[in-house]
């Protein structure tokens, strides 16, 4: 008999990488990874076409788009671990009043890489057995009227993993049950059957108790991701510098208050909070962050204690900021200096940290109150 073979070690990640925020291109500093050494990668990388991003990216066409984001989505099939996950925040684009397809032709680029390679006559861009596990759908609550188009709240969160061994926390991820839902269980259970001669059968369990039981940690998670859907993640009460501009707002039902700077100050740097959908703009010049919310949500859903977090468009440095404070290792990279430096100085010091690190889970009443109680302090 031959000898049994030890474990192969864990990978180990480059010292200098771990636990910081780095003033590169991703696709440089991912390279510098070893082999399935992250277990998950979550970002919102630059839309097509829409924006001027600080340090130098204005943006590609959307017919330009996949072309330029396939290496980056390569490189972090790589380094993904076989129970990692890829979880993309991204949005579609309107061309001629045509909602462009880019995205889909990106998903099936990630399927089939040499069909598409292939059919576009360029070089293979390989994608290390990447498949689209899930796709979500992030409601924002808020949208740009047009008089010509549906109101569009929500944005894409596509989820990527390479095998079925993918880490899911199902119960990170529950949801509150929906007063129909709670009221459906109080019902006898009925289990319908079809004999061979045809008759339909029906047989009754006992109802209430006897019936089914509503799961103490809540329902399943939905792929529509909104405020109801975040039961295991912590609201967020942030304190602002005077002079901070806060309109504060209960999604559909209007603007409860708003505090303005008082006459002849300028307003903060971290200017514009929104509270209720909980977008903001942190810094005067970003133009898209995502709310530590739905970075929390997925760190929790699809992370351990202990794994490693990375962000290959970090911005102003949230997933970092979140992954610190849930006690996970953490790589950021972005291209503008402005943005990893306030990135840097909020894990040091962000609003957020003492929040996050309560690691007690609120029942759902409590959180209610609670909320209830934060919107009635900012009207006051």
């Amino acid at each position: 008999m031959g000898k049994k073979r030890s474990p192969e070690p864990a990978p180990t990640l480059p010292f200098l990488l771990v636990d910081g925020i780095h003033h590169m291109d991703s696709l440089e500093g991912m390279k510098a990874l070893p082999d399935a050494s992250v277990d998950l990668v979550i970002t919102s990388p630059p839309y097509a076409d829409m924006k001027v991003y600080a340090g130098g990216f204005n943006g590609f066409h959307p017919d330009e788009y996949v072309g330029w984001f396939l290496p980056y989505v390569s490189e972090i099939a790589r380094i993904l671990k076989p129970t990692g996950s890829f979880i993309l925040n991204i949005n579609d684009k309107v061309v001629d009043t045509f909602r462009h397809p880019f995205l889909f032709e990106l998903i099936y680029a990630i399927h089939n890489p040499e069909k598409y390679a292939r059919a576009e006559q360029t070089k293979m861009v390989p994608m290390y057995g990447l498949r689209l596990y899930e796709r979500l759908f992030w409601n924002k609550g808020k949208f740009l009227a047009n008089p010509h188009r549906f109101g569009d709240k929500v944005e894409y969160l596509f989820w990527f993993s390479k095998t079925k061994q993918r880490k899911v926390n199902m119960d990170a991820m529950r949801m509150e049950y929906d007063e129909k839902s709670v009221k459906r269980m109080e019902r006898p259970l009925i289990k319908r059957f079809v004999r061979e001669s045809g008759e339909e059968v029906s047989e009754y369990k006992d109802g209430g108790a006897g019936s089914w039981q509503p799961n103490p940690e809540g329902a399943l998670p939905s792929t529509l991701i909104e405020e109801g859907a975040m039961r295991h993640v912590r609201p967020i009460v942030e304190t602002f510098d005077e002079g901070t501009a806060v309109l504060l707002d209960n999604l559909g039902e209007g603007v409860l208050h708003a505090v303005w700077p008082t006459i002849g100050s300028s307003p903060h740097p971290s200017t514009l909070v929104t509270i209720g959908s909980e977008t903001r703009r942190i810094l005067g010049s970003h133009v898209a962050v995502y709310p530590e919310r739905l970075v929390s949500y997925f760190i929790q859903g699809a992370t351990d204690k202990g794994d490693v977090v990375l962000d290959p468009f970090s911005g102003t440095g949230t997933t970092a900021v979140v992954a610190k404070a849930l006690g996970r290792r953490y790589i950021a990279f972005d291209i503008s200096e402005e943005y990893v430096a306030f990135g840097i100085e909020r894990l040091a010091s962000g609003p957020y940290l003492s929040e996050l690190q309560q690691e007690t889970t609120q029942p759902s009443s409590e959180k209610a109150s609670k909320r209830q109680h934060t919107l009635e302090d900012f009207e006051k």
